[in-house]
């Protein structure tokens, strides 16, 4: 289920040509979409290459109800399936989600994208439950570099919790609670989609899906 609670919608513009929302909060449970199906209000991607995710409703345990699950396997090594969220354009973000490892040999990766232009070019930061880290990248072109890594320990088949703030060249990631990443980079400067991430053979869960944009 996607809940929508404005705060103070502003369209950044002097014409009516900009689309850019600030002020605007949105929570995405996946309550309210079918279970076997993609869920609504998203649109999907892959960086690099190999197969696009398959990203479908599962039901999970009872504290959790409707999850989002990325269930295709392939594992090709430079494959990065993306859920893009349709409805938020923005630059500086709050966005937290919770996720959890299920499989992968090869990878058990999950992150949040922000300041998607497309899937070659946008932030990303994920933590890995096969190498315990997190970590934060920009993509550029298709080509993803790191610019701060963490480790950590990420349990598989555990529920933890993921949140970036991005304000400016300032972001600041939090696992379980925890700052494990503060950063600075200037690459992307301007406003972009916001959305779900992994990387290869990873299985992987998501549920309550926060966005502030600000």
């Amino acid at each position: 289920m996607i809940y929508q609670k404005p705060v103070a919608v502003v369209i950044v513009a002097v014409c009516a040509s900009v689309g850019v929302v600030i002020g605007q909060s949105s929570k995405v449970d996946f309550e309210q979409d079918e279970v076997g199906k993609p869920p609504k209000g998203f649109s999907f991607a892959v960086t690099g290459k190999g197969k696009p995710g398959v990203w479908i409703v599962r039901k999970d345990d009872q504290a959790h109800g409707n999850v989002l699950v990325q269930t295709d396997a392939d594992p090709t090594d430079y494959r990065f399936p993306v859920a893009v969220y349709d409805d938020v354009n923005a630059k500086d973000v709050d966005l937290s989600v919770q996720f959890k490892g299920i499989s992968g040999k090869g990878d058990q990766g999950a992150g949040i994208v922000w300041r998607y232009r497309d899937q070659n070019n946008y932030y990303i930061t994920r933590c890995n439950a096969l190498e315990d880290n997190c970590t934060i990248y920009h993509v550029v072109n298709g080509r993803r570099q790191a610019f701060l890594n963490h480790n950590v320990k990420v349990p598989t088949n555990v529920w933890h919790t993921l949140r970036v703030q991005a304000t400016g060249d300032h972001f600041v990631v939090t696992y379980d609670g925890k700052t494990v990443l503060d950063a600075k980079d200037g690459t992307f400067k301007d406003a972009g989609k916001v959305g779900l991430w992994t990387k290869a053979d990873s299985v992987m869960a998501f549920d309550d899906f926060s966005i502030v944009a600000r």
